[in-house]
């Protein structure tokens, strides 16, 4: 009998072995649920092309001066002027456009946008209209 629950034994160990042996990575961190979307308009025209800066964790509206780095993400409008960026930390965030129109002069457009990303408050998905004109 001894020599059968040693046979057991050693083929559970064996099972045990191999199956946490296969069991994938976790990953290293969880994407988060959330998403930010804008249309950018300028005279209710979309412009393409635009280049959307992230501020995370802003109260304040950073400016349009700022170096790139000191932005925490970008992402480019579409032909339509639509962009998005995924995986968005909760809190209170800045959106600074800056693009070009060809119809209007000056070509140069600005604009900036707070948002509010919270998952207990069902706001984890923003999708709006960043407006953008020019400087005055």
């Amino acid at each position: 009998m001894s020599k059968y629950l040693y046979v057991v034994y050693v083929f559970a160990i064996a099972i045990l072995g191999v199956w946490a042996g296969c069991r994938p990575e976790p990953p290293e961190s969880i994407p988060l649920p959330t998403s930010i979307c804008v249309r950018t308009l300028h005279h209710t025209w979309p412009i393409p092309a635009c280049t959307v800066y992230v501020k995370y964790f802003a109260d304040s509206f950073p400016g349009y001066k700022r170096p790139r780095s000191y932005f925490d993400a970008m992402f480019v409008t579409d032909a339509n002027g639509r962009g998005c960026i995924n995986g968005v930390p909760e809190g209170r965030h800045w959106l600074i456009g800056i693009g070009y129109d060809s119809l209007y002069y000056p070509h140069d457009v600005f604009g900036n946008l707070p948002v509010y990303i919270s998952l207990d408050e069902g706001r984890g998905k923003v999708d709006t209209i960043l407006y953008v004109t020019e400087e005055h």
